[in-house]
């Protein structure tokens, strides 16, 4: 809770998401005084990248990855493993 501080907010009511209604940002006083449209820009910049899928798709892709590097692990111990047990024989 901020007490005695005047502070600077801006709402952004249009987030594109269907989870969230509004965005809250509170400005820093120490950055100078940017206009308002730069802020509200940059409020808005925020907002689009703050996709709620982002997470699961990259987690998605780390496991696809994964899978194929286990694949091509697999298939290079078999390959050795079949090499090597036709020059015993």
């Amino acid at each position: 809770m901020i007490k005695g501080i005047n502070r600077q907010m801006i709402e952004v009511t249009h987030t594109g998401s269907p989870y969230f209604e509004r965005a809250y940002f509170v400005v820093r006083t120490d950055c100078g005084q940017p206009s308002d449209d730069t802020l509200r820009n940059l409020a808005d910049k925020l907002v689009q990248q703050a996709d709620t899928y982002s997470a699961l798709r990259r987690q998605r892709r780390r496991l696809r990855w994964q899978r194929i590097g286990q694949a091509v692990a697999a298939a290079t111990v078999g390959a050795a493993v079949a090499v090597t047990a036709v020059t015993v024989l």
